[in-house]
């Protein structure tokens, strides 16, 4: 289904679950971020929020917002789009894939991921380049968003990728779209930090996610057991701090791309 015109979000102080009075149709999903729950949802729901607060103790109500769906997606509409060859088209639009071009249903809800961000493009680029060259067959995703990447290594050639989110909106909104694509049986989605799921094998490792975590991920020995590396989320001069840190690890520096001095980065491990 579309899009709601407009998103109500609640800000409340404490790291809360909701009730089912509140997780209806109108419900979009919970976000947390450090000490703070954010609630979404399609229509105002502030006095049954404050209602529920009150007789619990877990959480404080802070705030209401109210936002354009448009503005939530940068002002962008949600259009089917192509790009490296995939059509990425918005579930309740009628998709019209050009010749030789791979269909991608797509909710993307209120999570990263919609495929009109530069991370999310070059990512597709580099994902097709190395399906040209090899066929990895299991595939890591830190950082999934949507599920955008994992869906679309599934469409190449991969048989089972384990995508890993922090975000629970991010959780909720990816597992919508594994359903849209009949890939149940593919993909593992996961809850959880990006770092404490390094260790997990495969050929093909996709990572578009903050710098911070970037860095981290090269500290870890066991990640380095594949042979692709996808990276993104670089942006400006942020690349020149991963690539310097990443010449300290087996990884050798394939190819880089930018747009809108966002980039992305394709290495492959070094033969041993």
């Amino acid at each position: 289904m579309p899009p709601p015109d407009k998103i109500f979000v609640y800000e409340i102080e404490g790291k809360v679950n909701p009730p089912p009075a509140l997780t209806g149709n109108d419900f979009l999903g919970c976000w947390r971020e450090g000490d703070y729950t954010y609630l979404f949802f399609s229509r105002g729901r502030e006095g049954e929020v404050k209602v529920w607060l009150a007789a619990q103790a877990a959480g404080r109500y802070s705030s209401e917002t109210v936002l354009n769906y448009a503005d939530w997606e940068a002002g962008q509409a949600l259009k089917p789009t192509s790009v490296a060859g995939f059509h990425l088209c918005p579930v309740w639009e009628d998709p019209q894939p050009g010749p030789g071009e791979i269909l991608l249903r797509m909710e993307p809800g209120l999570a990263f991921g919609s495929g009109y961000h530069p991370t999310s493009r070059l990512c597709l680029q580099l994902l097709r380049e190395v399906y040209e060259q090899d066929t990895p067959r299991q595939v890591l995703d830190l950082g999934s968003g949507t599920g955008i990447l994992a869906l679309a290594a599934l469409t190449l050639g991969a048989k089972q990728v384990v995508a890993v989110e922090y975000n629970e909106l991010a959780v909720r909104v990816a597992a919508r779209n594994v359903r849209h694509s009949r890939r149940e049986g593919e993909m593992l989605l996961i809850q959880g930090d990006a770092r404490d799921f390094a260790y997990i094998p495969g050929e093909l490792a996709l990572v578009n996610i903050h710098l911070d975590v970037l860095l981290d991920l090269l500290e870890i020995p066991e990640f380095f057991h594949r042979k692709w590396f996808i990276f993104s989320g670089l942006l400006g001069t942020q690349l020149n701090r991963f690539v310097a840190k990443m010449q300290n690890t087996p990884l050798e520096l394939i190819k880089t791309l930018d747009e809108n001095m966002w980039f992305a980065v394709l290495s492959r491990r070094t033969e041993t």
